[in-house]
């Protein structure tokens, strides 16, 4: 599973992560490229929490991997995905522990109260979605004053990330269209968007929100197909940069994560606003 390879919010349900959730539960421990990109994400999202014993809510769990880490703060943890079958795995995962719930639901349409939560991760979401004013102010809306929201996106200055979005998977997308003629079941369920840090920023402009720090995460210069067809070299070549880059958020991440602040006033009206 790649930096570009985000759950897409509108169709993972029935559509490609949906069949796929039992494969990407267990991407994350794979000593891949893939698996190490959910992880170096993970680390750096855990990084930058700062809400250690709060309500938590993740937009887009998937297999629940914030759970025990976030257990392990003294939070409480809510996580809602799209996918039935992946909130059965976190339910056979986490299930029967205390102050751990999960919901089948969208991120454009939490049933959360406002001002529940003092903190919203979403992560490997944003890129896949078409609707990201919406989303955002939903987490906006069930984050309460001063809460911490983590999201993470693409980077559109990332080659890595450019060419995957935009070449690599439209590829596979006509090979597969190509091999399968008649068919809707295209691996790839709809374009990645790409973001800059400046633009990612401005989409909480005036929002009521400020961001507070920008980390990159996964960086890597080989491109599709090469580093799959060569994921040992490309694994030790990730965690050198890794370590090299130590989350500056330049050209050779491909994806990044903002943390943003909410703030108590201001504007909290105009992101309850619902389309």
């Amino acid at each position: 599973m790649s930096i570009c390879g985000s759950k897409s919010q509108s169709a993972v349900g029935t559509g490609f992560l949906g069949k796929k959730a039992d494969e990407y539960a267990q991407a994350y421990a794979e000593e891949t490229p893939g698996g190490f990109a959910l992880r170096v994400r993970r680390q750096r999202v855990l990084e930058l929490f700062d809400k250690p014993g709060g309500a938590v809510l993740d937009v887009g769990c998937g297999p629940a991997e914030m759970v025990q880490p976030l257990l392990s703060l003294g939070c409480k943890f809510w996580g809602v995905d799209p996918s039935p079958r992946m909130i059965e795995i976190c339910r056979e995962r986490f299930g029967e522990i205390k102050n751990v719930a999960f919901a089948v639901g969208e991120a454009a349409k939490l049933s959360y109260p406002d001002e529940f939560f003092d903190a919203v991760l979403c992560m490997g979401v944003i890129d896949g979605l078409k609707n990201v004013d919406r989303v955002l102010a939903e987490i906006m809306r069930v984050s309460k004053p001063r809460g911490t929201i983590i999201i993470t996106f693409a980077n559109k200055h990332s080659p890595y990330a450019w060419w995957k979005a935009q070449v690599f998977y439209r590829l596979l997308t006509l090979g597969h269209r190509m091999a399968h003629p008649g068919t809707n079941n295209d691996p790839i369920l709809t374009r990645r968007r790409l973001f800059s840090p400046k633009e990612a920023s401005e989409l909480f402009a005036g929002a009521g929100a400020s961001v507070e720090r920008i980390v990159g995460y996964f960086c890597n210069i080989l491109l599709s197909p090469l580093d799959e067809i060569w994921p040992a070299g490309t694994l030790w070549l990730n965690k050198k940069l890794e370590k090299a880059r130590n989350g500056q958020p330049d050209w050779l991440a491909a994806g990044f994560i903002l943390k943003v602040r909410k703030q108590e006033m201001k504007a909290d009206a105009v992101m309850r606003r619902r389309e």
